[in-house]
């Protein structure tokens, strides 16, 4: 009896001990999401109480555990991001294009209407009967939409996006179905291709998120507070060649104006195929914004539609984090993963606005505010009101 415990208690032991192993792993799995084999520490969680980023006028912005007590203006209300920046300091006021000088010559009476003319205006008022039941239809649809943004006319929103659209291709483009150049501001050649993507049910594309992210530096970081070159933003373009090129990262960066960074701004474009052309424009699958906060090495993500598991995009993640991390000129030590919980699109196309929300909204908080919070999960965002507001700008910036 003896010799049969002695041979079987070991066994007994040996079980116990491996079962214990696998239940703390599994109990670390679960609250660390990250993909096989890497060493980012990725943590999904809804951030409600997390640390404030304050600026102090000596040292520029700086991050304290204590959490703010500040209340945001825009919280629980509903914006676009964009209207928080003093655009109508740098841009012409808008102005209506429909209206002119009134035409006092006098009109010709009417001449009257032949058999075939009269059978043209009644084939007319047929097609013209037949428009109306269609937008009447595509009003229904859109009052399911006035019932999250209450003052919010979106069929209305529609139409004035789409007419300020044709205004702006009249005006720039001698040959509407050519895809002319219709604005040079700067570095960013904006062309009438680009301009299709701000139209509703559209994805926008790396140029017009490049152009708003131009607009926002030269207009409101480099004429901001004393240590507003403490926040950058970066091209999508090159976060996409950061993530999928094997090139030497810090040729790839502006190490210059980094060195002295504190937050970065990174448009992230996940790709769900792996093995997609990356020279073809606008072949991403998914937009979401990342805030490299060097304050407290820790990526923040804000992505407007979150999904559990998705582990395409983790690895996609980990390749950024991993290059990000390479930079020794730019990053000290090893980065950490913070999903960021966020108002959620309603649809497959709003990504990208809501990239650009979410960035103008921060860096309104991070130019205007002494304290603020990452934390943006009780702003509400209009990314139809910021397609307007975005082929708004564009004609401001054509007239200037």
């Amino acid at each position: 009896m003896l010799i049969l415990l002695w041979l079987i208690v070991p066994d007994l032991i040996n079980q116990f001990f491996f079962l214990l192993v696998g239940f703390v792993s599994f109990r670390l799995s679960s609250i660390v999401t990250a993909p096989e084999h890497t060493d980012v520490e990725f943590l999904k969680i809804l951030i409600e109480n997390m640390a404030s980023v304050i600026y102090d006028e000596h040292k520029g912005y700086c991050i304290t555990n204590e959490p703010t007590n500040k209340v945001n203006d825009n919280e629980g209300m509903i914006n676009n991001g964009l209207q928080a920046l003093p655009w109508n300091l740098y841009l012409p006021e808008e102005t209506d294009d429909s209206s002119s000088a009134p035409d006092n010559t006098p009109t010709p009476p009417p001449k009257p209407l032949t058999k075939q003319e009269k059978r043209e205006a009644k084939q007319l008022k047929k097609i013209n009967a037949s428009r109306r039941r269609k937008l009447k239809r595509e009003q229904e649809l859109d009052n399911k939409e006035e019932t999250k943004f209450p003052d919010f006319k979106p069929y209305l929103a529609k139409q004035e996006l789409k007419s300020l659209f044709g205004s702006i291709v009249k005006r720039t483009c001698q040959d509407p179905k050519t895809d002319t150049k219709i604005l040079q501001y700067r570095s960013i050649a904006l062309y009438k291709s680009d301009l299709e993507h701000i139209l509703p049910g559209e994805w926008l594309n790396d140029n017009n998120i490049s152009l708003i992210y131009e607009l926002v530096v030269q207009l409101f970081i480099k004429h901001g507070r004393k240590f507003s070159n403490q926040i950058q933003l970066l091209y999508p373009s090159l976060i996409q060649l950061l993530m999928h090129f094997p090139d030497d990262v810090e040729s790839l960066l502006p190490v210059d104006e980094l060195k002295s960074s504190k937050l970065i701004f990174l448009p992230i474009n996940f790709i769900d195929e792996m093995d997609a052309n990356l020279e073809d424009a606008n072949n991403g699958d998914h937009w979401s914004l990342g805030v490299l906060s060097l304050l407290d090495n820790t990526l923040y993500i804000y992505d407007s539609m979150q999904i559990d598991d998705d582990e395409i995009s983790e690895i996609q993640l980990k390749k950024l984090v991993q290059k990000l991390q390479s930079c020794k000129t730019i990053v000290h030590g090893k980065l950490k993963v913070r999903y960021l919980k966020c108002d959620q699109q309603q649809n497959f196309d709003d990504c990208g606005v809501y990239v650009i929300m979410i960035t103008c909204y921060l860096i309104n908080q991070l130019l205007h505010q002494d304290e603020m919070s990452l934390d943006i999960s009780r702003v509400k965002f209009n990314p139809l009101d910021a397609r307007l507001y975005i082929m708004k700008l564009i004609s401001r910036l054509i007239k200037e």
